[in-house]
């Protein structure tokens, strides 16, 4: 994928906003990873854990989880949020493809469908090897992607970058305020690809003080071709589960 650098869209600006919203986030998925934590016990990973919104959360219950992350900035927020909550989780920095940290894990989870985030399938499919390698006899992954909408019956588009599309500020700890813009800049049908740029605008009441555009790429993965990947990583085709939402209830069909 030309040197694409997954950690590009996470730093800077994007921390600081990702740090902020992820005190509001509404965890909507932390029920479903929470309750594979408990029912596994032991140790957890979070690969992809960012500012530790979900991290942070479950060390405060008392759940035994440390987080991996590709992007140090991210890494530093997380640090500086959890010695506010008075907790030292381990962390490290690493793309999830080049996962290798000490010991094994009876649950690695990878929220935020931040799978997509591997651009490169082969290196994709090495993430799930070594989510594999680094689990216990009868550990769990369990991660989440998300559908991208896109028409296949309709003819491409060919306009990009798409407009700037505005989407909810974010006040900062110190009282800025950070406003985020995105566009697309590629879609590939055929690849299953999409290249992304995010604008951050930083105000000081109503000065504007700083900008930074942050570039982005996905892929997105069709349900059985996920479920080949995994086969291809080891793990055994009677012990996949696949559900079309964030419930342990569904998982459990």
């Amino acid at each position: 994928m030309g040197g694409y650098d997954e950690g590009e869209v996470f730093r800077g600006l994007a921390a600081e906003q990702w740090a902020a919203s992820s005190v509001t986030d509404a965890r909507l998925d932390a029920p479903l990873y929470r309750e594979v934590i408990r029912e596994q016990g032991g140790r957890a990973l979070e690969l992809g854990c960012g500012a530790g919104r979900l991290l942070l959360t479950f060390l405060g219950e008392g759940l035994e989880v440390e987080g991996c992350d590709i992007s140090a900035d991210m890494l530093a927020m997380c640090r500086r949020q959890a010695a506010v909550a008075g907790l030292t989780p381990p962390l490290y920095e690493q793309a999830m493809q080049d996962l290798d940290v000490p010991g094994k894990f009876r649950t690695i989870y990878i929220p935020c469908g931040s799978f997509v985030c591997v651009m490169d399938r082969q290196e994709a499919l090495e993430t799930l090897r070594r989510c594999r390698e680094h689990l216990e006899p009868g550990g769990v992954l369990v991660f989440n992607v998300f559908p991208v909408p896109v028409n296949y019956t309709e003819p491409p588009a060919d306009d990009f970058p798409t407009p700037w599309q505005t989407g909810t500020g974010t006040v900062l700890p110190d009282g800025r305020r950070l406003q985020v813009s995105s566009r697309w800049t590629a879609l590939d049908r055929v690849e299953q690809t999409w290249h992304e740029e995010r604008r951050y605008d930083l105000y000081d009441g109503a000065s504007l003080i700083r900008t930074e555009i942050r570039a982005g790429q996905g892929r997105w993965y069709f349900r059985n071709e996920l479920l080949w990947m995994l086969q291809l990583a080891g793990f055994a085709a009677a012990d996949v589960t696949t559900t079309g939402d964030l419930t342990i209830r569904a998982m459990n069909r």
